[in-house]
């Protein structure tokens, strides 16, 4: 299976290169954000390039209780920057990851007070792009995110990179080779 990983920053796409060694995969640093996410795939894409699968990983922002950190998430559904009712969806997701929860990400341009009442359970900042441009083009796609922190937690201090990473990883296990 050849898969396409695409990660805002170095250290998330990190856990994938770990799981996958060898073979045809590409991994994408695509930078933080929507406009950053877009341009990435759409040159990855418009190249000619095909895919079994592309994988959005990454850490994200909890609104919600039920979703503490350290914990994994399927996004099968994303909105951009608080539009409720302007949903994107996942038709296909992938089985692979059906042990996961499933939920809706609001893809933010910038971490703002104003994005903080929306109708979704996590925060992305690039899942709607991922979403759109994978669509656009056919490709089948997951995102996949670990929860981080709480959405509105300034200090960084508080937050646990380093258990969303090993989560991250462990619930990427399916894909390891």
């Amino acid at each position: 299976m050849q898969i396409l990983f695409l990660a805002a920053v170095e250290f998330e796409l990190n856990v994938a290169r770990a799981l996958r060694r060898g073979g045809d995969d590409r991994f994408l640093c695509g930078g933080m954000g929507p406009e950053a996410t877009r341009r990435t795939l759409e040159a990855e894409f418009s190249a000619g390039r095909r895919f079994d699968l592309a994988v959005n990983l990454g850490i994200a922002g909890s609104y919600v209780d039920c979703f503490p950190v350290g914990r994994v998430v399927q996004v099968v559904r994303e909105q951009y920057g608080g539009q409720s009712g302007a949903l994107l969806a996942n038709p296909a997701p992938p089985e692979l990851f059906a042990a996961l929860p499933q939920v809706t990400g609001n893809t933010v341009p910038a971490l703002e007070a104003r994005y903080r009442s929306v109708e979704a359970e996590i925060e992305t900042m690039e899942g709607a792009a991922f979403f759109e441009t994978c669509l656009r083009y056919g490709i089948p796609f997951a995102e996949i995110r670990a929860v981080s922190n709480r959405v509105g937690e300034e200090d960084r201090s508080r937050w646990d990179i380093p258990l969303a990473l090993r989560n991250l990883q462990d619930a990427l296990q399916p894909l390891s080779c």
